[in-house]
Order: C-alpha cells, then sequence, then structure tokens
C-alpha cells in the first residue's frame, strides 16, 4: 500500500509541479532544501480521514503520528508535547460537531435555521479555540475544513443557497476560517477545492451516506489526499519563506501583452490581451496585492512605451501599480540591478518574466540567484498565484502599501540631489514612535513578526524564529520593541523590530526603505535609555554586511562574544521622538 502511495505521489509531483521547479520556483521538498532539510514529524487529529491521510504522509516521506479526536462539545483535546511537531493537523467533523447527525434535516423555518448556524458557529469557535489554548504555539496548525455539501442537496427547484445543509456547512467554514485568524500561528486548510477538482461525486461519501460522516471513499481517495499532503507542505513553505519573493519583474512585448506593439499601426486594446495576458496580469495585481512589488524591465521607447501601456490597459493595470520602471535600450541584467538598487532588494527575492529566452539567459548570467518564469505563458498565472515562494502567511497594512512607500524612498532619494546631507535630513522631518509589542494579539505582532522572519540586509543576528519560540520569549520574560516612521513624504509603518531579553538587544531588524535616516541610532538610544540594554548581539550571516559595523559605530566595545554598550547612544538631532 505505502509502495502504491508513493508511487501516486511522484507521479502527481512530476504533473501538477514539475514545470514550477524547471521554471525555478520549486515547491517540492527537492526545490525547498531550506524549508524541508528532512522529513515532517506530524501530529495527526481526527477521525474518518485521518488513515488515508497519515499513509498518504508516510507515502511523502513523514513521520505521523495520530491520536482521535472528536469535534463534539465534550471531547478532550489530547494533552501531547506539541514543540517536537513541525505541523499539527486537525481535521474535524461534523458528526460530532452537530452531535445529531439528522439535526439539519429538521430545519423548518428562517428562524430555526439562524439559530441552527448560530449553535454551531459557537461550537466552530469552542474547537479553535480549544486548539489555539492546547497548542499554545509550539507548533504551527492547520485545521481541514469541512467538506460542503452540493447546493442542489433539497432538490433541483427549491432553493438550495438559503437553507440548505450546503450554506450551513459553508458559514461554518467561514466561521472557522475567521477565527483561526486571530491566532497567527493557526491556519485553515481548504480542502473542497482539491474536492471539486477531482471529483466531488467520486469522493465523498455523502452521496451515499449521510453528509455528517464527512468520509472519503472510491478510487481517486489515495489522490485526494497526496494532493492535501502537498498542500501542507507547500503551506509549511509559505510560513518557513526560505527565499520568498517580494518582486517581480516583468517584461512587455510579448510578455504583458502579446505581440511587440511598436510594430501595429492601430493598437486594438483586446487583440493584445485577451487570453493569458489577462489572466497574467491579474496574477500580478494579487501578488501586489498580497503585498509583493511589480517592477518592468523592457527594450523600448520610455515615452512611447508608457503611451502604448495606457492605451492597452486603461484603469484595468496602471503604471502606478510598478514601483520601478526600466524601460530603455540597455541589458536588462543592468535594468534590474538598477530596479534591486532602488528597492534594496537582492537577486534572490526576484522573479524576472520574460518571453524570450535569450534575455532570461542574459538575466541569469548576470544575476545568479535570481528566479525566472519564461516559456508557455499560460502557465505564468498558475506559477504566480499558487508558487507557495510568492505567497504570505498574513497581509499587514504595511505590506499592502509597500508600492506606494518605495515611491516614497524615490522622493527622498530625489531631493537629496543638490543638498548636502545634513540639510536633507532635517529638512525630511523624521519622526519615530516606540513602543514594545508583548504578545501575539498585539495589532503590530503580524507585521513584526514579518520583519523579524523576511529582513535579510539590516538583521542584527539573521535568526528566524518560529511561532513558538516567540512564544518562549514572552513566556521568559522577553520582548518585542517596534519602530513606527514616518517623514514629509509619508508614513512609512512598522519598519524596525528589536528583540529584547535580560537587558540584551538580540536581534535588531531594520526595513531597507529606511536605510540611511539614522533611525537604528535613534532605536538604539530609546533601547538603552527606556529598556535598559547593555549589549547587543551581532553575528555574519554573509548577506547582513549593512548592520556589520552597528555595534562598534555607536561606541560599543566586543567583550565575551557580546558588544556591550560604553557610552550612551544619543537621538540624531534631525529626528523627532514620539509617544508610541
Amino acid at each position: 500500500m505505502l509502495q502504491r502511495l508513493r508511487i501516486r505521489l511522484s507521479r502527481w509531483l512530476r504533473r501538477h509541479v514539475g514545470a514550477m521547479r524547471h521554471d525555478h520556483l520549486g515547491i517540492t521538498r527537492e526545490g525547498c532544501p531550506e524549508a524541508f532539510a528532512k522529513p515532517l514529524r506530524i501530529a495527526l487529529l481526527g477521525t474518518c480521514m485521518t488513515d488515508k491521510l497519515s499513509r498518504a504522509f508516510e507515502a511523502a516521506g513523514d513521520t505521523v503520528e495520530s491520536h482521535l479526536y472528536s469535534s463534539h462539545p465534550a471531547a478532550g483535546f489530547p494533552d501531547l508535547d506539541w514543540a517536537a511537531f513541525d505541523a499539527v493537523v486537525v481535521t474535524p467533523n461534523l458528526r460530532g460537531l452537530f452531535g445529531d447527525d439528522l439535526a439539519h434535516a429538521r430545519i423548518a423555518d428562517d428562524a430555526a435555521f439562524d439559530a441552527f448556524v448560530a449553535t454551531h458557529r459557537a461550537g466552530v469557535e469552542r474547537i479553535v479555540a480549544d486548539i489555539s489554548a492546547a497548542v499554545a504555539g509550539r507548533a504551527p496548525v492547520f485545521v481541514v475544513g469541512f467538506i460542503e455539501p452540493p447546493s442542489t442537496y433539497q432538490g433541483l427547484l427549491l432553493n438550495g443557497r438559503r437553507r440548505s445543509l450546503h450554506r450551513v456547512v459553508t458559514l461554518l467554514n467561514d466561521a472557522m476560517a475567521d477565527a483561526l485568524e486571530a491566532d497567527p500561528t493557526c491556519h485553515y486548510l481548504e480542502l473542497n477545492d482539491v474536492l471539486h477538482h477531482l471529483g466531488d461525486r467520486d469522493l465523498s461519501d455523502g452521496w451515499t451516506n449521510h453528509f455528517t460522516h464527512g468520509g472519503i471513499k472510491g478510487r481517486l481517495s489515495d489522490e485526494f489526499h497526496t494532493a492535501l499532503v502537498v498542500r501542507l507542505h507547500r503551506a509549511l513553505v509559505v510560513l518557513a519563506q526560505p527565499r520568498p519573493i517580494k518582486l517581480i519583474v516583468t517584461d512587455l512585448d510579448n510578455t504583458l501583452w502579446r505581440g511587440v506593439l511598436a510594430e501595429f499601426d492601430e493598437i486594438v486594446p483586446h487583440e493584445h490581451v485577451e487570453g493569458w495576458p489577462l489572466g497574467y496580469a491579474e496574477a500580478l495585481l494579487e501578488f501586489k496585492r498580497r503585498g509583493g512589488l511589480l517592477a518592468i524591465a523592457s527594450k523600448n521607447d520610455h515615452d512611447e512605451t508608457i503611451a502604448r501601456f495606457a492605451k492597452v490597459w486603461g484603469d484595468r493595470l496602471r503604471i502606478d501599480d510598478f514601483c520601478a520602471l526600466e524601460i530603455n535600450w540597455g541589458p536588462k541584467s543592468e535594468s534590474i540591478r538598477r530596479i534591486l538598487a532602488a528597492t534594496n532588494l537582492l537577486p534572490g527575492n526576484v522573479l524576472f518574466v520574460d518571453d524570450n529566452p535569450r534575455e532570461i539567459d542574459e538575466v541569469t548570467r548576470a544575476l545568479p540567484e535570481i528566479r525566472t518564469l519564461s516559456g508557455d505563458e499560460s502557465l505564468w498565472r498558475a506559477h504566480i498565484l499558487h508558487s507557495p515562494h510568492t505567497q504570505v502567511a498574513a497581509v499587514t497594512a504595511e505590506s499592502t502599501a509597500r508600492t506606494a512607500l518605495i515611491a516614497a524612498k524615490q522622493k527622498r532619494d530625489e531631493a537629496a540631489a543638490g543638498q548636502s546631507r545634513e540639510d536633507w535630513l532635517r529638512d525630511l522631518a523624521v519622526a519615530v514612535a516606540i513602543r514594545p509589542i508583548a504578545a501575539k494579539s498585539d495589532a503590530d505582532f503580524a507585521r513584526a513578526f514579518e520583519l523579524l522572519n523576511k529582513t535579510n540586509q539590516f538583521n542584527t543576528t539573521g535568526r528566524r524564529w518560529s511561532d513558538a519560540e516567540i512564544g518562549a520569549l514572552f513566556a521568559a520574560g522577553g520582548t518585542l520593541v517596534g519602530l513606527r516612521a514616518s517623514d514629509r513624504f509619508g508614513d512609512n509603518g512598522l519598519v524596525s523590530v528589536a528583540v529584547l531579553r535580560d537587558r540584551v538587544l538580540e536581534q535588531m531588524v531594520l526595513s531597507c526603505r529606511v536605510f540611511g535616516l539614522g533611525i537604528e541610532t535613534a532605536f538604539l538610544a530609546h533601547l538603552e535609555a527606556a529598556h535598559g540594554v547593555e549589549a547587543a548581539l551581532l553575528v555574519d550571516t554573509g548577506r547582513n554586511r549593512t548592520c556589520a559595523a552597528f555595534p562598534a559605530d555607536h561606541g560599543m566595545v566586543e567583550a565575551d562574544g557580546r558588544w556591550r554598550v560604553a557610552t550612551p547612544t544619543r537621538v540624531p538631532d534631525w529626528i523627532t521622538l514620539r509617544a508610541g
């Protein structure tokens, strides 16, 4: 049985993710050695699906520890050493939640429907609260959704979207996803799109058994469970983010539209964007909505191309959706280098999309770490939407405003031209607000956690933190301290985070958007004065040369593996310190 599952898993991976690996967006364990250096250890809790799901994990090389768990209110949650697991997977079922298998079939009117949903929404929220409290951030948790029955369950001609079991379960899945968002260590794992893709009729035993049973059966059940395992592996890559893609640089002709627009006397927009270009543009906008950056590198005449862009896309896709434009006749590798300088990003965090293999070759020879997409353009949309390296675990206010923040940085750089550095800094009117973040429930925690685990260049130790490690830091009396910055060009949001424990600055990270403004100096001065910081740690990661001299430049002296404060740090006189 295990050998057959391994063969099925291998075939599934080749069919569904092989093309991505070829295009340097590897999403399998082989493609992400930083994320999966060894097989995973999984805690699997549930009833109906756990047996075959367990075997699917084992076929993928993982170790599984299964425990029975019912969703009934009286059911207890197992007491395990959660920190020993790479992931906890919970599969609640409707049968345990409802208590009465047929309770939904007795809903008589709208009032009864609303009461039924309210009762079981509270049950779903209880399940999530129990899971969150039991695991307490010691491992990432994935809760599998309920199977959603077809909307025609009550009959073809009745309004099946009104008081049907389909609507009940859809609302409960919505409630579960909403409740899980409150804990950044817990995540909703969707199964219904996998079920629909493979064929609900061949998989859900609700067609022959009762729907609250929630079992998976039939000839495709192995493939279904394999797909669910792959989905969880991808989710863990999203959480680990060994090399997240932060910026997509796109070509234009035969990439963002069909054809070379300069060769057309008349541009008819729909002829150039219908089909895959619309799908590609849709994926770019979704990536931007997740907090990613977009840029253009095209060999063309600049002004004419901007006009053609507006002609083709109108307001559907706008030039100001892109944080940097390099439209010229120079080598694209040089254009991308300028884009990297403008965004303060490393090549390893960039995806370059171009239809021309010669351009791909020229860029990858100059920037070997960059990732690329070329070849079959009909696949680009799926790669961008579904690769874990283009996804994030949470979208913060700062991430959605990232394009505007980069634009503000470019305005700061332009304003600096022709001024002395001192005059420019004073004219910039930098202000910072600093406050502790001592709990995961803090509104700034998600952004702080994102900065810690994504910042490379100004990162004093390069450490990546798990949810469990952050929880242990808080439990031991440590804290995070966040810094928000603004200037006359706008609010930059939360741009720096410090990790403090026992008067030691264990780590400081600073967003590349605000390099060179003296913000790190103001932050250190505050940490010494308000939090009694006496020492700091510094580790050379090979990628954090930006902060290599940070302790020495601020009067610290190295001793016993730490940098100790020798003279107090002062807030630069061009920076205003505001209440957090």
